[in-house]
């Protein structure tokens, strides 16, 4: 398989404000007035939103808050699995150049020392012909406070402040290095990287599913992006959003 090239980056777009990236992304992405790698980040989201509709909250001038375009015939990608992982795997790669006990929450959380640091939603426009990708995430950097009590920032795991948008051409070059990577090495040899990295692996923890709750170990994730935990009385398979942890 060819490898294309640095994917990423190409084009960067600095807002000051904007009601989401994703949203910004998505609609010039497929009017093709921005290409494949492009790179939108703001200082002020307005209407953030998370997995399954949820509101994202960021201060303002404090975290990352970035939308990428992502055109998967170009980038030879294979399947939206595939990109799932880079981009888990490559904040978390990201996020380790300055921190330490960073995993991956299944599906795609970024947790630092059992804390919800990054939150990333993908949202796709398949057709006939075309694979196209917005990958929309958020990352605390700078934040101190949160409403939530699960939450924390790179700041508040390391006692330093950062400039948000240095920080970007760090991760676009660790994004750029795991495509190649997956192109190097193959869907299979990614999937088990990230299976490695995952949050709570083999460790016991409390999952809650079909209105029980049950003590079991994170084993693995499957190749169409279920996730594997063994219970006393067997292993079950989880899809996104029928199991909570």
């Amino acid at each position: 398989m060819d490898k294309p090239k640095a994917c990423i980056g190409h084009k960067i777009i600095f807002l000051d404000r904007v009601d989401s990236t994703n949203n910004y992304a998505a609609k010039r992405f497929k009017s093709g007035g921005i290409d494949s790698g492009s790179v939108i980040l703001t200082d002020i989201q307005t209407n953030g939103r998370g997995q399954r509709g949820r509101e994202w909250q960021s201060d303002a001038f404090s975290n990352l808050i970035v939308s990428i375009t992502a055109d998967l015939n170009l980038w030879k990608i294979n399947s939206m699995i595939s990109l799932n992982h880079l981009t888990a795997l490559a904040i978390q790669s990201f996020l380790l150049k300055h921190t330490e006990n960073v995993k991956i929450k299944w599906p795609n959380d970024i947790m630092i020392k059992d804390k919800k640091a990054v939150g990333i939603l993908i949202e796709s426009y398949i057709t006939s012909s075309q694979r196209k990708s917005v990958i929309g995430f958020g990352a605390n950097i700078n934040q101190q406070n949160f409403e939530a009590p699960r939450a924390t920032s790179l700041s508040l795991a390391t006692g330093k402040f950062y400039n948000p948008k240095e920080l970007i051409y760090e991760l676009i070059e660790t994004f750029n290095h795991f495509i190649e990577v997956y192109h190097d090495r193959g869907e299979s040899w990614i999937q088990e990287l990230y299976n490695q990295q995952l949050w709570k692996l083999k460790t016991d923890h409390l999952f809650k599913f079909n209105d029980q709750e049950q003590y079991g170990k994170i084993n693995s994730t499957t190749s169409s992006g279920e996730l594997v935990v063994e219970f006393p009385n067997g292993q079950k398979s989880f899809l996104n959003g029928q199991v909570a942890y």
